[in-house]
């Protein structure tokens, strides 16, 4: 079971900590004051920097309207952080999401991810540009990324976890409110020059950090000009080694490698639940015509598994069916319903034998990544007194950014089990009239010298079909299909090699088969975002009127350049690491930095003979003989996409002070706003415009007219000529023929050329793999690929560019526009609020406000569903479904529209009770929020796929084969994340200096946010009236494999919050310029979570949810030198059930698993993955040489921090070690340099 941290250190933390501050603080309390003997002379004392800004963040928080926390910059460009994520995740209720680069990107409030997080600058919502959006790499969510705001101008910054009516809506937990200065903040002409670099401890390279700031007033100050220009180079670096499959996969149970007695893990039947728990996974028709017969229920089949002390007691569990069981099913089409039935009942088996299995890596992969971000940030401000009632100011600013990713991989090879020409079946497929008993068993066996070996001989690893003649004797037409079972299985893996230990985890192995494979990714990421504001300020007395209007604009573009290359090596031997991580010793003598590696000439392979399309022309058979060699071919893939959005926003609020008007009531506050959100975005795009008409061939035929994709798919090889050979090798580039995919192709070198080319475009990483890092053991670099090298010597890469993107030319030579998705969300919303204060008995006074909020949402969207229909051509052969030529596929695109309106009432209630005035007072709140969903996750737009390969197809559970979907399909009925969030905040000021709050909070989460669903056997177009557009048949009736937005279930959340501020100005000498600001917050979940463990049974808790999270910082301060010291803490939590959303690598049985849908069987359930425990120190220094002149010195992650996902506690090695899933470094970084200011 998964243990809770929370209890003794968050106690120890919330009362030995805060009564320790609460100690050092009382004697300021008693100084802060004193009575002055009469003729004494007064001093007054200046109060600034450190000490002057947590002075102000008191006074902030103190007045605030609604619960809040509040950062002050020391001076201009001084803020505390220069990442403004990470200055935010210092206060109490907040922790930072920090990349793969150790660089704080979203932040997380009261647990509420970044997207439920709405971020102001200025009272306008921080634009998302696109894909840099930490919340979405496709540009598709609501948060904010706060890394792209240069720091320099900002004043101050509210995290407020409370809302007003007044108050823009779209956060759950809390609100990040950015306020920058204005050209009247400024007494006299200000100038600042700050030159700094940046360098990280992998990379190693300074990158300049420039910023300037100037300021000044005009016509006897009524006119303030406030201008600033930052520009930075970043080189980031992440360094990532995986143990399982995509992060999500968790560690295989595949093969039984110890033969133990003892089960690895037991099924356990309390966590099967649903109403598909007890329906039966397959109903077969009755031969009679009668009620279907039913296989067994998951249920029923994990509470067989669990009761099976043996395997043979498994097999006992789970009898294969006999012919007469089989003759009461109806056999349908080449007795498909009847091998369907013992396919199942082979899996119930397979189910049970499962729990055998023993634990190992799923697959193991390195990485290593480099960014170079380069950011550019203006704006101009200019601030007008019309008169003493009227303000005004206009501000223009641009944020650009420009992003050369380079994502590098490299895996050595895995565990392989039933690889092809390894192995020997006893049953095979031979020719229409083979004999094969009914009861007859497939024996699977190693082929000798193959390298594989092996393994669960005896028992059931898999069903195979087979034609079979049912009755003997009589005729080849009358042959069948029949499953029979196939025991035993072949894996590369040497059996004297494996080490296993009392947790059946397998620690250490020999492959015979291994490869080396590089993977590199290169990614081109433009976005420049501008924006325009106009606004100003009326008073007259008791009113006061503000305006602001606002237009931002934002595009964004990015490209991803793919290769992959691999070489055989093969033995290698994998030892698991102390670390969790895993080790490989490969053979003697190989260079996996050698070119000529990678180019191995395959046997030559006899070609099947391909009719003539529109698509391509009619190749003829050939032999082996005649044919060259071939190496495996490499592939080059390119995608991109477009964004181009905006958002006019127009907000006017008045105020009128009610004091002297009404008792009780002292002022009201009405206010109206519109927004409009509208973007555009472009895929890959590619369709038909006009389809062919009549038969290819034929005079009567009519081409279709096809505008090619940018989703490209080119390769290239080395061929050579044999002894025999008649074909000549294609050198050089051939393009495709497929008018779709025509913008690319295939280029042909020969050997000694590709070894050439690949030798070329090597290029060396920029650091050391996991440099510093404590624990990672002997690791080891690699080369990777220069892709803009490379794919500027290949024909297939030639048109890996956006120029056809939004416009492209079709295949009868006219221009066409790319498909586009559109979208437009229009926000009116309206409030009122009354603020009101009454003075109380013994002092006290008694204040707050209430109001409510009206918000309308209208939505419109135009996007584009995807379907491709596959179609089997005359050459097609089903012993060989994916060969070249078989298939034809038709891609169509079918118009999607969205267009809903959502209104919303949100009220809102705060209430203050100060006990003792400006001292000490207690707070309530309560409020109604949302988040809204992403626009994009609205619109049902993906890309389905109708095979005529799967037409007739059987599946596992007994219904027809389902079509398929990829990416992640909308729902336009996405509610708005909907909750109920209070709390109770008493808070402290015992003097100028000193804060103490304990705060209670609870979130009632009535709608959760939107989580993908894998869905099988889901009849996507169901009620549509779709057809398959290549033959016309309605696809209503057809079942999909898709993953689709859904909300997630309801919930609560409750959490504690202590915070302590203070100045040591009692102490003595230096001492007396220190402080200390420490925070520490919990959470626990409460009624409504149901995600459980498959094995244990155990509740898990809400996504995201850490036990505690802690702050802790000491500053120092006397004017001339300013020095924090910040320790950060945030403890485990949980993130999935493995696999985590996706849909077929891990096989759960109907349960409470949140996002991970069930699966057919048989079932090998999944596991708790979690983002582990993270402890972060980070400081700064600044020294002021002279009034004008100060340097500074910054440090992030100084103790080398890394990040990992995990098992937790859960089902880990024998010696305690965690099964580690992936582990992140992105190693330290430094940064300092010289501010000058003429002021």
């Amino acid at each position: 079971m998964h243990k809770s941290q929370k209890g003794a250190f968050a106690r120890y933390l919330m009362t030995g900590t805060g009564l320790a501050m609460l100690a050092v603080s009382a004697p300021a309390f008693a100084q802060d004051a004193p009575v002055a003997a009469k003729g004494d002379e007064v001093t007054e004392v200046v109060v600034v920097g450190a000490r002057a800004a947590q002075q102000s963040a008191n006074e902030r928080k103190k007045r605030a309207k609604t619960p809040t926390d509040s950062i002050v910059a020391d001076d201009v460009g001084a803020f505390p952080d220069r990442n403004i994520s990470e200055a935010i995740s210092r206060i109490a209720g907040t922790a930072v999401d920090r990349n793969e680069f150790g660089e704080g990107s979203g932040v997380t409030i009261r647990g509420n991810t970044a997207d439920m997080v709405r971020v102001e600058l200025d009272g306008i919502g921080v634009q998302n540009a696109g894909g840099l959006a930490i919340s979405s790499g496709t540009g598709d969510g609501r948060g904010a990324d706060m890394r792209e705001l240069p720091s320099d101008l900002i004043k101050s910054v509210d995290v407020v976890k409370g809302s007003t009516a007044d108050m823009t809506e779209g956060s759950i937990g809390g609100s990040v409110r950015i306020q920058t200065r204005t050209g009247l903040d400024f007494k006299k002409p200000y100038l600042s020059l700050r030159i700094g670099t940046t360098r990280n401890t992998l990379g190693r390279e300074y990158r300049p950090d420039i910023n300037i700031v100037g300021s000044r007033k005009f016509f006897e100050g009524r006119l303030g000009v406030l201008a600033s220009l930052s520009t930075s180079k970043i080189q980031n670096n992440g360094h990532n080694m995986e143990v399982v499959t995509s992060n999500n996969a968790g560690y295989a149970r595949a093969v039984d490698f110890d033969n133990s007695p003892n089960k690895t893990f037991t099924f356990n039947p309390s966590t099967v639940t649903g109403p598909l728990a007890t329906t039966p996974n397959l109903v077969s028709p009755a031969a009679n015509g009668g009620a279907g017969i039913n296989s067994l229920t998951p249920l029923e089949v994990v509470t067989l598994s669990a009761n099976a002390k043996t395997k043979d007691e498994c097999n006992a569990a789970f009898p294969l069916l006999t012919d007469a069981q089989l003759a009461l099913i109806a056999g349908g089409t080449s007795n498909n319903n009847r091998v369907a039935a013992q396919n199942q009942r082979m899996y119930e088996r397979i189910t049970c034998l499962n729990q055998w299995n023993d634990y190992t890596p799923s697959l193991i992969r390195n990485f290593q990544n480099s960014n170079d971000d380069e950011r550019v940030a203006a704006d101009i401000r200019f601030d007008y007194r019309v008169n003493n009632n009227l303000s005004i100011y206009a501000k223009y600013g641009i944020a650009n950014r420009h992003v050369d990713d380079q994502y590098r991989n490299r895996n050595l090879g895995g565990i392989n089990i039933n690889t092809a020409l390894t192995y020997n079946d006893t049953l095979t497929n031979g020719p229409n009239g083979t004999l094969y008993p009914s009861n007859s068993i497939n024996y699977r066996t190693a082929l000798a010298n193959s390298g594989y070996y092996n393994y669960n001989t005896g028992y059931l690893t898999a069903p195979i079909t087979i034609d079979i003649n049912p009755v003997a004797g009589t005729a080849a037409a009358n042959v069948s299909n029949y499953a029979f079972p196939t025991l035993g299985l072949v894996t590369n893996v040497d059996p004297a090699s494996v080490k296993v230990d009392a947790n059946h985890h397998v620690t250490a192995f020999s492959i015979s088969d291994g490869s080396v494979g590089i993977d590199q990714i290169s990614t081109n990421i433009i976005s420049d975002s501008s924006y325009m504001q106009f606004g100003g300020e009326y008073k007259d007395g008791p009113l006061k009127i503000e305006f602001v209007f606002n237009r931002g604009e934002a595009t964004y573009s990015r490209d991803d350049k793919r290769s992959s290359i691999n070489a055989p090596y093969g033995k290698a031997t994998l030892t698991v690491q102390p670390s969790g991580l895993w080790a490989y010793t490969l053979p003697t003598g190989f260079d996996e930095n050698n070119a000529a590696n990678y180019v191995v000439l395959s046997p030559a392979a006899a070609q099947n003979a391909v009719a003539a399309s529109i698509n391509n022309p009619a190749i003829p058979a050939y032999t082996a003989a005649q044919m060259p060699q071939f190496t495996p071919t490499f592939q080059v893939t390119y995608q991109p996409r477009m964004q181009e959005s905006s958002e006019t926003t127009a907000k006017f609020d008045l105020t009128y002070r009610l004091e002297d008007k009404l008792p009780f009531f002292t002022l009201f506050k009405t206010g109206y706003s519109k927004r409009e959100n509208k973007a555009q975005y472009w895929g890959p795009g590619g369709y038909n415009v006009k389809e062919a008409v009549g038969t290819f061939g034929t005079t009567t035929y009519q081409a279709p007219i096809v505008v090619p994709t940018l989703n490209l798919r080119g390769f290239f090889r080395a061929c050579q000529p044999t002894a025999t050979s008649t074909v000549p090798c294609p050198y050089g580039y051939v393009a495709n023929t497929n008018l779709s995919s025509k913008l690319t192709g295939t280029d042909t070198f020969t050997p000694a050329q590709l070894v050439a080319l690949l030798g070329s475009v090597r290029t060396e990483p920029d650091s050391v793999f996991f440099d510093g890092y404590n624990g990672a053991g002997n690791l080891t670099n690699w080369y990777g690929i220069d892709i803009d090298k490379l794919w500027g010597q290949l024909g297939a890469a030639q048109n890996a560019n956006l120029d056809c993107i939004k416009v492209c030319m079709g295949s009868d030579g006219n221009m066409y526009e790319q498909p586009v998705t559109l979208t437009n969300e229009a926000t009116t919303a309206a409030y009122y609020m009354v603020e009101f204060e009454q003075q109380l008995p013994f002092g006290m006074e008694f204040s707050g406000n209430v109001g409510l909020r009206m918000v309308e949402v209208d939505t419109s969207a135009t996007g584009v569903f995807v379907l491709n229909s596959i179609r089997k051509t005359a050459t097609y052969n089903p012993a060989t479904p994916a060969a070249a030529g078989g298939t034809v596929t038709y891609t169509f695109r079918q118009p999607v529209e969205l267009d809903r309106k959502t209104r919303d009432w949100l009220p809102s209630y705060n209430a203050n009770l100060w006990v003792i005035p400006d001292i000490l007072v207690a707070r309530y709140y309560t409020a109604k929020t949302v988040s809204r969903p992403p626009i994009a996750r609205l619109v049902p737009a993906g890309t389905c796929s109708f095979d005529e390969r799967n037409e007739g197809v059987i599946a596992v559970d007994g219904s027809d084969q389902d079509m398929t979907c990829t990416g992640t399909i909308g729902n336009p009925n996405l509610k708005p994340y909907t909750a109920k969030n209070s709390s109770v905040t008493v808070e402290w000021y015992p003097n100028k200096d000193t804060m103490l709050s304990l705060a209670y909070h609870k979130l009632d989460v009535k709608i959760g946010g939107p989580i993908a669903v894998a869905k099988t056997n889901g009849k996507l177009f169901e009620g549509s009236g779709l057809v398959d557009p290549q033959t016309g048949a309605p696809v209503s009736d057809l079942e999909f494999s898709y993953t689709q937005w859904e909300n997630d279930v309801g919930y609560g959340r409750t959490g504690w919050e202590f915070t302590s501020k203070t100045a040591f100005t009692f102490l003595p000498w230096y001492a007396r310029y220190t402080g200390a600001d420490f925070n520490i917050s919990t959470l626990a979940s409460t009624e409504g979570t149901s995600v459980v463990d498959p094995n244990s049974g155990d509740q898990m808790r809400p996504v995201g949810e850490s036990d505690y999270f802690a702050n802790l910082s000491l500053w120092y301060d006397d004017g001339k030198t300013n020095a924090r010291v910040s320790y950060q803490k945030r403890t485990e939590y949980f993130t999935c059930i493995t696999p985590c959303g996706t849909a077929n690598t891990v096989n759960n049985y109907p349960g409470s698993f949140g996002v991970t849908a069930a699966r057919p069987v048989p079932y090998n359930p999944g596991q708790p993955r979690f983002q582990d425990e993270t402890q972060y120190v980070d400081a700064k220094i600044t020294h002021k040489f002279r009034p004008n002149i100060e340097f500074y010195l910054e440090g992030r992650n100084l103790t080398k921090q890394g990040t990992s996902t995990s098992g937790g506690d859960y089902n880990g090695f024998a010696n305690g070690e965690k099964n580690l899933y992936r582990l992140s470094y992105g190693g330290s970084r430094y940064m300092f340099g010289v501010t000058y200011r003429l002021q």
